[in-house]
């Protein structure tokens, strides 16, 4: 069995294809997020200001991360880890991809409902810097917003 260290150094993090899309919709069936449209995928792949990675082990996708740049500024639409590699450094991989970017701020919304999600951020250094009141309706929730800023 191999240590949890040599696994993460194993990961490889690429960007999506069209062929990655059934993939990325059954991770994100598992985790309860909104499943990425065929269309919106397509459309987004000529737009250089977002971006869809994935991270790989051993053949396997088991992570990925929608986001969308804008000059120095990075914002987060999704990210998403299959739950049996949760809790095992492979979001903070994903977060780590991005501030090898040379950002200047990450931002991120949550929902006040995800405590895993805000921990998760708030572990990474996120600060609050907003709070929208009654955004998710469904969840009877607010939307948090954090930023990670001065990342490099």
């Amino acid at each position: 069995m191999e240590s949890h260290h040599q696994l993460i150094n194993m990961c490889k993090i690429s960007k999506i294809t069209v062929k990655d899309l059934p993939k990325i919709n059954e991770l994100e069936n598992q985790l309860n997020l909104n499943k990425t449209k065929l269309n919106f995928f397509n459309q987004t792949l000529s737009n250089e200001n977002f971006r869809f990675i994935k991270l790989v082990l051993e053949k396997q996708i088991i992570g990925f991360l929608q986001f969308s740049l804008n000059k120095s500024d990075c914002d987060i639409i999704s990210i998403g880890v299959l739950q049996k590699f949760q809790n095992m450094g492979y979001g903070k991989l994903l977060i780590e991809y991005l501030i090898s970017l040379n950002l200047k701020n990450i931002f991120v919304e949550v929902s006040s409902n995800n405590i895993n999600a805000i921990m998760f951020y708030h572990s990474l250094n996120f600060l609050k810097i907003g709070l929208r009141k009654n955004y998710y309706k469904k969840q009877k929730s607010d939307a948090i917003l954090l930023k990670l800023e001065n990342v490099n």
